[in-house]
């Protein structure tokens, strides 16, 4: 756990600070909180801590000769000041003290969150095997929030002209470097600085320890020139990426587009899985996928078929979809691997239905904030064990024939089912049938139907390029104009709107 202190000489703001994360999840403790700088200072002088947050203005002490005092008897300490005053005077100060972020009342919550972690990584750099990872946690926070779309062009740029940093390129694009030994801090640094010295580019390290490059250039061929030579560079192996990927995204004109650049590269850098790996993936790059994607349908078919019956050879299963995953070479990016362990873990809670939402949701919290494949397999692995423990109960409690029609839905619904021909196929009246699967599974079965048929339709709008009407009648909907108004009820939007997110 790390140590860190609150300081703020108005107690609303650092009970607000204590409530707004769930600290200790994420490694963090605090220890105190203060609401001077002087009582902090009397503090720190007896007691070693490894984060500061203070306030700016206080009282006779500011935070920032809270800082400077602080540095003289700690002087590893890493700082992040708030303030309500956007104001570059007290900024630049806190630049020369070295502070790691500064952050505008009221504070937001990723924003915290993001600059804690970006010092917690630093921290573990200090204290690990590597050198410390000599990160601008500022300038790195500004740039990220900015290409997902989280703060105004204005903001930014007032921020970044903090480091003399201006974009006054003719086109720009975002590409994502994803490499084998992304957790040596000295290694990561190299390949920043390198990028840095040898090409018109802005990087920033993600959260998720990717570098994200930002290249700008006078034409589009230009840029991917640029990206093409990076690739050349980091091939010959002199810097000991190992294994890595560069995911490029789409050419914009300007900086306001920069977040549709950062989203093509990350569709882009999903490919990873079919592409061998020390390549540039860009949209010029042509890959046929449609093998492949239908052998990841196969696969979990199979596996909810295994859960359905309650078979812990799912387990083993699981094993081999992560092997799978790493086929074509030995390292695959974590962000990657993540979203296919999504998809499926999804795929299995919509194809079933459990009745404990809880644990589906506890999985995908885990998820998020794993760093590592094996820990993806480890959370899939207790989800599908637990999901066996509870269908196998649940399996104990239904009749045969709905176990029955449910594993006919799995298998065919793409074809005109309906109450009347499940009657027909098993043998038992329409009516008794409907009334007994209400009762088992918990909705009625049109609405199980159509949930399990808009996932497919979902799956296939992400993995395929047939029209949206297409897919619709792919998936079972003979009406294409009732299979866009059931999505949109559904789902929330379109399914082109639902195929750009």
């Amino acid at each position: 756990m790390y140590k860190i202190l609150l300081v703020d000489d108005e107690p609303l703001i650092t009970k607000g600070l204590r409530a707004l994360l769930d600290w200790e999840d994420y490694g963090f403790e605090i220890v105190c909180t203060a609401e001077s700088g002087e009582e902090a200072l009397a503090y720190l002088k007896d007691n070693s801590i490894d984060i500061l947050i203070t306030d700016i203005l206080m009282g006779e002490m500011s935070g920032l000769e809270l800082i400077r005092e602080t540095k003289k008897f700690q002087p590893q300490i890493k700082c992040i000041v708030l303030t309500g005053y956007q104001e570059f005077g007290f900024i630049k100060q806190g630049l020369l003290l070295g502070i790691e972020n500064y952050l505008v009342k009221p504070v937001d919550e990723e924003e915290l969150l993001t600059t804690v972690q970006n010092v917690g990584q630093k921290l573990n750099a200090v204290t690990g095997a590597d050198t410390a990872q000599e990160t601008t946690t500022l300038q790195d926070n500004t740039l990220w929030r900015f290409i997902n779309g989280e703060i105004e062009k204005s903001d930014c740029l007032e921020r970044l002209a903090l480091y003399n940093i201006q974009f006054t390129q003719s086109y720009y694009n975002v590409s994502i470097l994803n490499f084998e030994y992304y957790h040596m801090a000295e290694i990561s640094k190299d390949i920043r600085n390198l990028i840095e010295e040898h090409f018109s580019a802005t990087c920033l390290y993600s959260p998720n320890q990717e570098i994200i490059i930002i290249f700008g250039g006078t034409s589009e061929d230009e840029l991917f020139a640029s990206n093409q030579s990076l690739v050349h560079q980091l091939q010959k192996g002199q810097i000991g990426t190992g294994v890595f990927y560069l995911s490029m995204g789409k050419t914009v004109k300007t900086i306001d587009e920069l977040d549709e650049s950062f989203r093509c590269a990350r569709e882009s850098s999903l490919l990873q899985l079919y592409s061998d790996p020390n390549v540039l993936i860009s949209e010029r790059l042509s890959i046929d996928k449609h093998d492949e994607v239908k052998k990841q349908q196969e696969f979990k078919e199979n596996i909810v078929k295994q859960l359905v019956q309650a078979d812990v050879e799912t387990l083993q299963t699981i094993d081999l979809f992560f092997e799978d995953l790493t086929r074509n070479t030995k390292y695959i990016s974590p962000q990657v691997a993540k979203k296919y362990t999504f998809d499926l873990i999804s795929y299995i809670h919509y194809s079933l239905q459990p009745d404990d939402l809880l644990h589906y949701t506890a999985a995908v919290e885990r998820m998020v904030y794993s760093t590592d494949t094996n820990q993806l397999r480890t959370i899939l692995k207790e989800y599908c064990n637990g999901l066996i423990f509870s269908i196998h109960n649940q399996v104990n409690m239904r009749s045969p024939i709905v176990q029955n029609v449910l594993q006919f839905i799995h298998a065919h619904y793409d074809q005109g089912i309906s109450l009347k021909t499940l009657g027909q196929q098993f043998h038992v009246n329409a009516i008794y049938l409907g009334q007994l699967f209400q009762k088992e599974v918990g909705v009625v079965f049109s609405e199980y139907l159509n949930r399990y048929r808009l996932e497919k339709a979902k799956e296939l709008l992400k993995t395929s390029h047939y029209r949206a009407g297409e897919i619709g009648k792919k998936v079972g909907y003979s009406d294409t104009a009732y299979f866009y108004k059931q999505f949109k009820k559904t789902v929330g939007t379109t399914p082109s709107e639902w195929r750009k997110i």
